[in-house]
């Protein structure tokens, strides 16, 4: 009896010593996953090593082909321009911090919006730094330009069964999947009356170790009517290159108000 008086004390202290330790390895453990999904996470929002990215894109568009190019400079200006025959310009749209320039040179005209005068902007919060985002694959937050902000507004999936993640965008509904180890796969948005979703494919080291989409296909669906957009890059470049943040508009070409502008395309 008075062994087991003596035991009994050492043997409940080992197991309440060994359960604490395995209760602060779990915690630790938890703590660990927690801080790698959120340097994961701020590594997707983070802007890219690089400045400025040129290509040579190939553009498919509901079933039309035609050839162009895309401009890239961080945080100034985005252009995609496209021509016919690959020599003669016959559309740009420039994405500017302030606004969107569209240029139709078939039709001689184009117009100068703000970003909250574009359709369904509401409620797909875009800007420019989103515009920003899905062409340089890089995850967003609309209306968030700090990382800790935006982190706290996505929430993470479980992972799939192969490696893949998901974040969830709380306010906007937007949906990023990852392949869970280094890029952004695809974005995703939908609501009543309209959805929109880009896909990355053939990702390339372009600079170092990092990796750009060479192909990107978008499908955009609006009060019924479905656009599919696809492109694909060639001759990439992210050296620093002598070109304009904005294109000086030709004196022959008529600005005219954005829905004129709509109506001119057929839509």
């Amino acid at each position: 009896m008075r062994l087991l008086r003596n035991i009994l004390p050492v043997v409940l202290a080992a197991l309440l010593l060994g359960s604490c330790r395995s209760t602060s390895s779990l915690r630790k453990q938890k703590e660990k996953e927690e801080q790698e999904n959120v340097m994961f996470l701020r590594s997707l929002l983070e802007p890219p090593p690089v400045q400025e990215l040129t290509a040579s894109v190939s553009f498919d568009v509901s079933g039309n082909r035609v050839n162009g190019q895309l401009r890239m400079r961080r945080d100034r200006s985005i252009q995609i321009s496209a021509s016919m025959l690959g020599l003669v310009e016959v559309a740009r749209i420039e994405f500017l911090p302030d606004m969107v320039v569209v240029t139709d040179r078939i039709h001689n005209v184009y117009t100068v919006c703000h970003y909250a005068e574009i359709p369904y902007r509401n409620e797909l919060g875009l800007s420019f730094e989103v515009v920003q985002a899905l062409l340089w694959n890089r995850m967003f937050v609309p209306e968030s330009a700090d990382i800790t902000d935006a982190s706290t507004r996505l929430t993470m999936g479980t992972p799939e069964p192969d490696g893949s993640v998901y974040f969830r965008d709380i306010e906007y509904g937007y949906r990023f999947t990852t392949d869970g180890k280094k890029y952004l796969k695809a974005v995703s948005k939908s609501g009543s009356g309209y959805s929109f979703r880009i896909d990355y494919s053939d990702f390339t080291d372009v600079s170092g170790s990092m990796k750009f989409p060479l192909g990107l296909g978008m499908e955009i669906s609006l009060s019924g009517l479905v656009y599919r957009i696809s492109a694909k890059l060639s001759s990439v470049s992210v050296e620093n290159r002598n070109w304009a943040d904005r294109t000086a508009v030709s004196r022959r070409l008529r600005q005219v108000p954005l829905d004129e502008f709509l109506e001119n395309l057929d839509l």
